[in-house]
Formats: C-alpha cells, structure tokens, sequence
C-alpha cells in the first residue's frame, strides 16, 4: 500500500519537476524599530549625587504667657492656618477687670494734675502779686516767703500728678499686652500638628498649648560627603532639589554649607530653603537628592539614561552599527559597547572617552530586548539630552 506525500514532500517535489522554477530563498527577521539619540559633547560640569530630608524652617510649641483657663479652641488637628489666626482663648475676665480699675485710677489721676495745675497757677499769681507789693508796710518778709514756698510745694505735686498718670498708662499698655496673650494666635503660616491641652484645663505661663508646623516654608538638608568639602562651590544662589515619592524638582535657595562633619558617617550638611509655591506638595520628612557641581566645566560625552544597559558582564549601551549617513534613521545591527559612568545628572549620565564615539547612534528606546547582533531600524531623536542647572 503506497502512503500519500506529505503536503512538504509535495512542494519539494513540484519544485523539482520540468517547468517549475525553485523557489525563493526564505529571508531572515525584519530589523527591530528602535529609537536612538546622537552621542553628543557638551561642556558641562561635574557633579555628585548625595542625598538627604526635608525639614520644616519653623517648628513651635506655641506655649502659654498668661496664667489661665482654656476658654476655647479655634482648631484642630490638621487645620490649616494663617499667620494672626486665632488657636485657642483663654480666660480674661481677672485682667479686664484689672484694666477696666487702671482705667478708673488714671482718670482719678488726670483730675488730680488738673486740680495741681490750677494750684500751680493760683500759687504763680499770688507770689508775683507780692513780689510786685515787696518792700512796704503791707507786705512782711514771712508772707513772701509762704507764698513761695506754696508755689514750689504746688509744682511739685503738680509733677507727681503727671508721673502719675505716666505709670497708670504704662500700667494700662502692660495690661493690654497680657490681655492679648490671654488670645494664642499662629504666629506664621502652618498646619496644627498636635494640642496639647483641652478646653477648661488651667495653664501657667511656659504650658505648651499647641504645636504648629511651618508648610510654606521648608528646608533641604542634603548629607554631602567631607571629600567633597573643598569643592563646593559656595557662590551658588540656587539648586535644583528632586524630592519626595514623586521625585518633583523645585528650586532650592541660597544654599549653605553647615561646617561640622559627623565622626561617624565623614559627612557635612549643606541646607537650601524652599518656599513659596516651591514648597506646594513638599511636607517634612520627605527625602530628597541632588546634584552638585564639584568640578571645573569641561568637555563630556553625554548620554541619557535610558541608553543604559546593565548585563552580568557590566554597563554599556547598544549602537547602531551600519551605513550610517547622519540622517534621520539608520539600518544595521545593535552592537553591545561596554561604558564607564563618570557621574550622573537627574537625567543623563557622562560617559568616559571609550568605545562609543562622538556621533554615533546610541538605541534609548528598545534596548533593553535586543541582542548583539540584532538587526535593526532606529529613528534618530532630533532632542539632545539637557543638564540639570
């Protein structure tokens, strides 16, 4: 029994038969669309990442300076706040009712200064009258004297009645001040975090009544290492800080450097402050990194990072290899070139002179599949890669 050919067997043999033409060579893969940057040196400078935290540029315990009840709370935890908000009253009647006597003594002592005034004047008149009469019958020498001595005694008084009223209205202004102690007011603009007494609750002056926490203005305290100390460079006004889970990047101002190293860790603090809409979304506790020129400018190939490929063998970065033009896309195949990472930026990183030449077309997008070997069709990227400031 004869079994039927197989449908390969079939073509093979048609192919083979008088009239029939062979067919074509079966073709390898189509090349894999990549895309890819232009090797480029710039003139940049050499930076170092280093890390840190956010911290709060104000942070108070906001305490009582008055003796006192808690009469009220205007907040809450969590509560946003303006600076001269209202926190919390306390109870003020005993000063009012101090000041409200102050007010009673000063007017009873400007009536005592007027009443001296007019002894004051009454006494000037009649010493004058006598001395005018001075040397007759009429007029004796005690006379004269008693009526001077009455005028000095009215001056005097007269004096004491102004110091008087001078030290009930200091009286009556350092009452006014403890009667607006008895409000506790946001002394800048925050978030409650924490109270620490209750309504009712008697305080003396020193009692922590509520914590608040400065949001708008913030600081980044970033840990640099001390071999790094003599290479800062000081005369910057601004940084650019990435920060928090989502890694935002605003504007750091006049950045200090705190000389004290840590024994331990070998580091120093350099702090930057954050403000305004800078600081929007940012809160205390958050960490943070940036980049720190510590170099003299100097010419650089760079890269984006996404060029990057990490085999067991090492880092490196796949080129186009092909006939090459300068066009707008290349056809070749991916070759692999090792590279060594000089420093980091945000978003590119500074390649050392090596394998990859300036030019050359390095894959950003689609390496991360491909073998060496592999044919491709990459579109050259128009955009280089950007420093960070």
């Amino acid at each position: 029994m004869r079994r039927p050919l197989s449908v390969l067997a079939v073509a093979a043999t048609t192919a083979l038969l008088p009239g029939h033409a062979a067919p074509p060579a079966q073709e390898g893969p189509p090349p894999t669309p990549v895309r890819a940057v232009r090797a480029e040196v710039r003139s940049v400078v050499q930076r170092e990442s280093v890390s840190g935290s956010l911290r709060t540029a104000s942070d108070a315990r906001l305490a009582a300076r008055e003796n006192g009840a808690v009469e009220s709370f205007e907040v809450r935890e969590g509560d946003v706040v303006k600076r001269g908000d209202v926190l919390a009253q306390l109870d003020a009647r005993r000063l009012q009712a101090n000041r409200a006597m102050t007010v009673a003594m000063a007017a009873e002592a400007e009536a005592t200064r007027i009443r001296w005034d007019a002894e004051v004047e009454d006494a000037e008149l009649d010493a004058a009258a006598l001395e005018k009469a001075r040397g007759g019958d009429a007029i004796s020498e005690r006379e004269l004297r008693q009526a001077r001595t009455r005028l000095k005694v009215s001056r005097a008084n007269a004096q004491a009645a102004v110091k008087r009223e001078e030290a009930l209205a200091a009286e009556l202004l350092l009452l006014d001040i403890r009667v607006n102690d008895m409000t506790i007011r946001a002394p800048f603009d925050g978030v409650v975090v924490e109270r620490h007494v209750e309504v009712g609750e008697w305080v003396v002056p020193g009692d922590a009544v509520v914590t608040l926490l400065s949001v708008s203005k913030l600081e980044v305290w970033l840990d640099v290492p001390q071999r790094l100390a003599e290479r800062i460079d000081s005369s910057r006004t601004s940084m650019l800080i990435s920060a928090g889970a989502d890694r935002l990047q605003v504007v750091a101002t006049e950045p200090k450097v705190v000389p004290r190293i840590d024994p331990k860790s070998r580091m120093f603090s350099l702090v930057a402050r954050i403000e305004g809409e800078s600081a929007r979304g940012l809160s205390p506790g958050m960490s943070a990194s940036a980049y720190l020129p510590v170099g003299k400018e100097q010419e650089t190939l760079m890269l984006p990072k996404d060029a990057l490929v990490y085999r067991p063998g090492g880092t490196g970065v796949m080129v186009v290899m092909g006939q090459d033009e300068g066009g707008a896309s290349v056809n070749g195949v991916a070759a692999l070139m090792p590279v060594t990472v000089m420093f980091e930026t945000d978003r590119d990183v500074a390649i050392a002179p090596g394998a990859v030449r300036p030019g050359a077309a390095v894959i950003v997008e689609g390496n991360e599949r491909l073998f060496p070997g592999t044919p491709v069709a990459a579109s050259i990227d128009a955009k280089s890669p950007q420093p960070i400031d």
